[in-house]
């Protein structure tokens, strides 16, 4: 006969066992077969991964957080045309791992298939597409770094750092990728929100093909071919961008927008870019508040139509603006640092138009050798010349005649002020100098 208190005692015990069991698993040995491990835990784990080197391929169909103990360095090696990693299930998280999976291949270095999964502080170091998502919802990559590891390959032929596939509302944010194919590309994934993120030496920073909704703020891009392409896409979100030095291939852009509609681009910066805004057959689109400078040619419209181009500045640029085909854009209260105007009331705008030759652009499109002879000092007479149907140019009706105060990046201005030291500094350093030599003269 079982006594009451020695029911008790066993339903306690039973009970610490459940719980021990739901909890948290400690991986001990870095030789430990870790997908035995998963295999083995319960839906909701904790597995906690101590340093060591784990071997690939790993397989996670359940819900389950894996992760590296605070301070530990773990490795996941893969040598497989496997994935490292394969998450089927929803709601996983996996943190603070390094996966070395070099060998080029077909397959990513990490494939995510399910929903809600949540990817953060990770090294991939691959020679495929670092992280592919296949129609999964909601999920979050974060605080990763994502680089190309294998030799001899060229660009054309590399993975991209992130790449979604029909995977809506995922958030991607402060991940830094190098070296790939595109950083991000997003295809047929609606509402993502990519911020934070940097791209360097790559084609395409970040790459949007059928998207809406796409939110783009705060990347910074240098050194890649273009810095963000965005293309058949429908209210695109660019806010507070900053794409530099794009400029070494003859397709550089710092922002592409292509058969692009309904999309706000504003408060970025692009830099040094060989063209910094590019608009092609983009409609009803508005580019507002960014600093294009010294580029090469700052603003190039080319058969688009109906967006607003407002408050924008142009400084330092070799051409401010070129177009062609793109007469009914609403162009207003831009600055075009190269524009001289009149203001006569003293508003500030000036009373007299800026508008855009389409000679050049027009004569390359028939004679593309002709390109040769951007800014060339006969180009430009010949420019000057051509004032065929001047009334359907693109023209920004009131420029402004001043950049805004306030209008200029903080470090912009800081180089000036520090220009601005330095010229005072070699001033005083120079009269010294004379100084010095008149008095041993005398």
């Amino acid at each position: 006969m079982i006594t009451r208190r020695v029911k008790v005692c066993l339903g306690i015990m039973l009970l610490c066992l459940f719980i021990a069991h739901t909890g948290t698993v400690h991986a001990e040995h870095k030789k430990a077969d870790l997908q035995r491990l998963l295999d083995q835990a319960s839906p909701g784990e904790t597995v906690i991964l101590k340093s060591g080197t784990y071997d690939g391929p790993l397989l996670i169909n359940k819900p389950l957080h894996l992760k590296a103990e605070d301070g530990a360095e773990v490795i996941l090696l893969n040598s497989t045309a496997q994935p490292a990693l394969t998450i089927e299930a929803d709601q996983v998280t996996v943190t603070g791992l390094r996966i070395v999976d070099v060998s080029v291949k077909e397959e990513p270095s990490i494939l995510l298939k399910g929903n809600q999964a949540m990817l953060d502080r990770l090294h991939i170091q691959t020679g495929a597409a670092g992280i592919m998502v296949r129609d999964a919802n909601d999920g979050k990559i974060m605080r990763t770094t994502i680089e190309w590891a294998a030799d001899g390959v060229r660009m054309a032929d590399k993975g991209n750092g992130i790449d979604l596939y029909n995977s809506h509302r995922m958030h991607l944010q402060d991940n830094a990728i190098y070296d790939v194919h595109d950083g991000i590309y997003m295809e047929n994934s609606d509402a993502a929100l990519v911020t934070g993120n940097r791209f360097e030496r790559s084609r395409y920073g970040v790459h949007c093909m059928y998207t809406k909704g796409t939110v783009i703020q705060n990347n910074t891009g240098n050194l890649n071919i273009t810095g963000a392409m965005i293309m058949n896409v429908q209210q695109v979100t660019m806010e507070g961008n900053t794409f530099a030095k794009q400029s070494e291939n003859v397709n550089s852009q710092g922002i592409f927008l292509y058969n692009a509609s309904g999309s706000v681009i504003t408060d970025n910066r692009v830099e040094g870019n060989r063209v910094g805004l590019y608009v092609e057959q983009s409609a009803d689109n508005r580019l507002d508040r960014n600093e294009v400078s010294s580029n090469f040619i700052g603003l190039q419209l080319i058969n688009a139509a109906s967006n607003t181009v407002e408050g924008n500045l142009f400084l330092g640029n070799v051409v401010d603006a070129q177009a062609r085909g793109s007469e009914s854009n609403d162009l207003s209260g831009n600055y075009w640092d190269s524009f001289s105007g009149i203001d006569t009331d003293g508003d500030g705008r000036s009373d007299i138009a800026y508008t855009i030759n389409p000679f050049f652009q027009g004569l390359t499109q028939k004679r593309p050798p002709f390109q040769l002879f951007f800014q060339s000092p006969g180009m430009v007479f010949l420019e000057g010349l051509y004032q065929t149907e001047r009334d359907k140019w693109a023209t920004d009706r009131s420029p402004l005649m001043a950049p805004p105060k306030d209008s200029l990046s903080e470090d912009r201005k800081q180089a000036g002020s520090g220009t601005g030291v330095a010229g005072i500094i070699l001033l005083a350093g120079t009269g010294s100098l004379f100084y010095g030599m008149r008095r041993r003269k005398t």
